[in-house]
């Protein structure tokens, strides 16, 4: 619900604070006040194309804020909290500042935001009725939802978006594998040759590393054996002196005096371990010597098998030592190649069973429509007649296409149509010239889908035109009864329309020092008998204009008592 509006510095308004309550609230004044100049903030708040010359002349810039409360609005409130732009109280304040420079800003929640997302969102809150770029009612796809909210049907749209979705992701692992399998054969044929290459070399994991190592060892042999041997000799074998020998004499001068001082005990120790250390290393050092020998045959083989693997591993373009693990990445991707043909004819059959399913729910939901259309279609033109137009007609057509693949909204387009006078065709609803005709058959449309309508605040600009009488009073009550579920606006010129609202506003223009004021005041009881009353009979009220205006007003709301008992 829009509860307040602040207006600073626009065209004629010098400043405006107005409180708004439930319910229908009618906007009236003189010819040429200007009564649709609140109706036109309101737009510019929400993200209408601005100008400078909307400012107020004199001044550097006009501001417009609107508060709303959005306790009962759940798609504004997500998309709020969507953007992290939500509050704790329920409320959302938009504001937009137009300044002389052609520049404009806008926030929502005190929070900077551009057009585009503003106008998204004020979508959500208001619908405005009139000849103005926010009739959101002539969007195609809004006409969709509409009637798919009028049907009630939620689960099968619901469905029918979660199969296409499905659709559309299987279709692009399809689209992949395939994008593959264009080059597969020629790939797998190269594949091939070379893993035949690498498996003729039966390659083992770090065997390159051992290679290498055995070849330093056999590449050197001759000057390796030669110092262990040396060192052998250094350490055990030599006797005149060697290691081992000069250890043991160690060892016994230190347990001579160990008597003497208990601390020797401790390098007595040490030498033992170093004793038993270099034992073990003279053990380790004739090994080897027994298994070491010259070995000319194996060091050409090594030689001769490092340069196969130096030649391959440059003909793959990989070092040596990373042979092995190319190897198997080639034979991976080998291997998924082969996968692939029966991957692929696994995803193809469970597409066709996924569209097969799509098909059946979608069909579901297109009679699920067309049951519903006829109906709602049936409502809207019995109501369009009740509001002055006596040949309408109002259709719903189902535009099938041939989609290329599942759509999320199903196999139809949903065009709203409607035909005004005797002897028309039908026509889409975008293409209705008359605004006061359109606004009509869209009051026509939120009466009939009151109780599924989902955004909260619906404005009439002057939907009474070319209508008088008792049309416009039929008019006026429809418009009274949409205020039970909605908060409305409605600018009107017909006392007929003005008598059933639940609040008035008056518009006055005023000139002052040669400088125009646009002011809107809302009346009290006595104050809208007056103003029906200008309605009724022009410049000169009479007390028979006055008692008509107030019998019109009492029958209005002795109507709204019994309906409400």
């Amino acid at each position: 619900m829009l509860t307040h509006i602040k207006i600073s510095n626009l065209v004629t308004i010098q400043e405006l604070n107005l409180e708004f309550q439930p319910g229908t609230t009618i906007i009236t004044g003189e010819t040429g006040a200007g009564k649709s100049i609140l109706i036109d903030a309101i737009e510019l708040a929400l993200g209408e194309r601005s100008t400078p010359e909307m400012i107020r002349q004199g001044q550097e810039k006009a501001e417009i804020a609107l508060s709303f409360d959005i306790t009962h609005c759940p798609e504004a409130r997500a998309w709020l909290k969507n953007y992290e732009l939500d509050n704790e109280h329920g409320e959302c304040i938009i504001r937009r500042t137009i300044n002389k420079d052609g520049r404009s800003r806008c926030f929502i929640n005190s929070m900077p935001t551009t057009l585009q997302p503003l106008r998204t969102f004020s979508e959500l809150l208001i619908n405005i009725h009139g000849q103005h770029e926010h009739q959101a009612l002539l969007k195609s796809h809004l006409q969709r939802e509409m009637l798919d909210r009028y049907a009630g049907h939620t689960t099968l749209v619901d469905a029918v978006h979660t199969l296409a979705e499905e659709w559309q992701t299987l279709s692009r692992e399809i689209y992949a594998l395939q994008k593959l399998s264009d080059d597969r054969e020629k790939r797998g044929e190269f594949l091939k040759f070379q893993l035949q290459e690498l498996e003729a070399l039966h390659l083992t994991p770090d065997e390159f590393q051992a290679l290498d190592l055995e070849h330093k060892q056999l590449a050197h042999s001759d000057e390796l054996l030669q110092n262990i041997t040396k060192a052998l000799q250094t350490l055990a074998e030599n006797e005149e002196f060697n290691v081992l020998h000069a250890l043991q004499q160690t060892l016994q001068s230190l347990e001579t005096v160990q008597r003497v001082d208990p601390k020797i005990s401790t390098w007595i120790e040490a030498i033992k371990n170093i004793i038993i250390q270099a034992s073990d290393t003279e053990d380790e050092l004739r090994r080897y010597l027994e298994t070491a020998q010259l070995d000319p045959e194996r060091l050409q083989y090594v030689e001769q098998r490092i340069s196969v693997l130096f030649d391959l591993a440059r003909k793959h373009k990989v070092a040596p030592n990373e042979l092995f693990d190319h190897y198997q990445k080639l034979s991976q991707e080998f291997s998924e190649l082969e996968k692939s043909d029966s991957r692929l004819s696994e995803l193809q059959q469970k597409l066709e069973a996924l569209e097969k399913h799509y098909h059946e729910v979608a069909h579901k939901l297109s009679q699920s429509r067309l049951k519903a259309a006829k109906k709602l279609a049936d409502e809207i033109t019995a109501t369009i007649h009740e509001l002055g137009l006596p040949h309408g007609e109002f259709h719903i057509l189902f535009e099938m296409e041939d989609f290329s693949h599942p759509s999320p909204h199903g196999m139809e387009n949903i065009i709203f149509e409607i035909k005004t006078n005797a002897g028309q065709e039908l026509q889409p609803l975008a293409k209705i010239a008359s605004g006061g005709e359109l606004s009509r058959i869209s009051l026509a449309i939120h009466l009939a889908t009151a109780e599924q309508h989902t955004i909260p605040i619906l404005i009439f600009d002057e939907v009474d035109v070319g209508i008088g009488g008792g049309i416009a009073e039929v008019v006026g009550k429809q418009i009274r009864k949409l205020g039970k579920t909605h908060q409305v606006f409605c600018v009107t010129h017909a006392p007929q329309v003005a008598a059933q609202g639940h609040h008035h506003l008056r518009v006055e223009k005023t000139t002052k020092k040669d400088i125009t004021y646009t002011e809107i005041q809302p009346l009290s009881a006595s104050e809208k008998v007056t103003e029906l009353a200008r309605m009724l009979g022009g410049m000169e009220i009479t007390q028979k204009t006055l008692d008509h205006a107030r019998e019109m007003l009492e029958k209005a709301d002795a109507v709204l008592k019994e309906a409400n008992s």
